[in-house]
């Protein structure tokens, strides 16, 4: 996501616990960390419904054209196989 090497983060490091110092830091950082996982989540829960919309419009424009009934199937299969992967990234990131 961003591109920050170990000088930039132990910089960062140095100057929070200058301004916050060393008593209040290790609650900042979990802080910090929690609020970063909750920015996480939503992103990925709007990613989430919009691929869910793209694909609903999808399936929309296949059935408006006979001739791509055989794709249909493909959609469905291919919709469903999406949403476990889903499901079990989620699973996988509730667990860890």
């Amino acid at each position: 996501m961003f591109d920050i090497g170990f000088w930039e983060i132990l910089l960062i490091a140095v100057v929070a616990l200058i301004v916050v110092g060393p008593e209040r830091l290790p609650r900042l950082i979990r802080v910090t960390g929690l609020w970063i996982g909750r920015a996480q989540a939503s992103l990925q829960s709007i990613r989430s419904e919009i691929s869910k919309e793209l694909r609903a419009q999808e399936l929309r424009d296949a059935l408006k054209k006979p001739d791509n009934m055989p794709d249909l199937n493909e959609e469905i299969r291919l919709d469903e196989q999406h949403q476990r992967e889903q499901d079990q990234s989620q699973d996988k990131k509730q667990d860890g």
